[in-house]
């Protein structure tokens, strides 16, 4: 537990408590028509009932006791059965996904109108946060908020982290995050030649995938989930860095800061 209070909060969206009050006020309708009607409980009607009833309560719990909390000192996550404290000096790692949703296509009526209560965001993705280091520390687009709760603590841990990556180039090292590397020369895939920073057309989260491509190339030369790639932001920020700096910045294909993407 941190001393300063909280800066701010993140809570949970209604969407476990939605999906856990739609079969509850179904069944819940079933046993009063049908109570109505012979005059008599149907035990397995309110068998179904009680037992709906109680996930519905269980999900109220659970929402309302989770939450994220930023401080001065880090970030603290606090769920029904367990509470994470991480300082950003410990932090060492943060990972990112997303993935489009079609409510409507998996949910019928009922998907699309989850989709309007408690739809993250308006781009209709689903996201996850982790953050790395003596603990771990994730959530995704159930918490209120997501975009803002990671653009804040991007901006804690992201230039600390990226000092030490840029020190490292300046040495002449190559930086590894995962099967991407940065290096003076350019973006390597795997052990594949690099990729120099001024022939990039294309760098960007498009989708479920990140996707990287040289100009005159047909296929991408890079396309990875995100949330493969350590520290993706502080990658994509540097690749922008190197690339505006050879003039080739002002190309719409090639997205800068990280908040550009929540």
């Amino acid at each position: 537990m941190f001393a300063s209070a909280a800066q701010y909060t993140f809570r949970d969206t209604s969407t476990y408590r939605i999906f856990a009050a739609l079969p509850f006020i179904g069944f819940l309708a079933w046993g009063l028509y049908d109570f109505s009607q012979s005059h008599a409980f149907n035990p397995v009607a309110w068998f179904f009932i009680g037992l709906f009833g109680a996930l519905f309560a269980f999900a109220c719990l659970w929402a309302a006791q989770r939450k994220i909390t930023i401080h001065e000192e880090g970030i603290c996550y606090k769920s029904l059965v367990s509470e994470v404290d991480l300082r950003w000096d410990e932090i060492t790692e943060t990972r990112y996904g997303q993935a489009p949703v079609n409510y409507g296509g998996h949910f019928g009526l009922i998907g699309l109108l989850i989709a309007t209560l408690a739809r993250s965001s308006d781009k209709n993705l689903i996201r996850t946060f982790k953050i790395f280091g003596p603990k771990k520390i994730s959530f995704g687009s159930n918490i209120r908020d997501i975009q803002r709760a990671i653009q804040i603590v991007l901006s804690r841990v992201n230039p600390r982290l990226r000092q030490d990556v840029e020190r490292t180039l300046s040495a002449g090292g190559t930086v590894l995050f995962g099967n991407i590397s940065l290096s003076q020369a350019g973006v390597i895939w795997k052990s594949k030649d690099p990729i120099p920073y001024g022939s990039i057309a294309t760098c960007k989260l498009d989708g479920r995938m990140l996707r990287i491509k040289a100009e005159g190339k047909w296929l991408d030369n890079i396309a990875i989930t995100p949330i493969k790639v350590p520290n993706i932001f502080i990658l994509l920020d540097m690749i922008e860095e190197r690339r505006s700096a050879l003039g080739q910045g002002a190309r719409p294909a090639v997205a800068g800061a990280a908040g550009q993407y929540l």
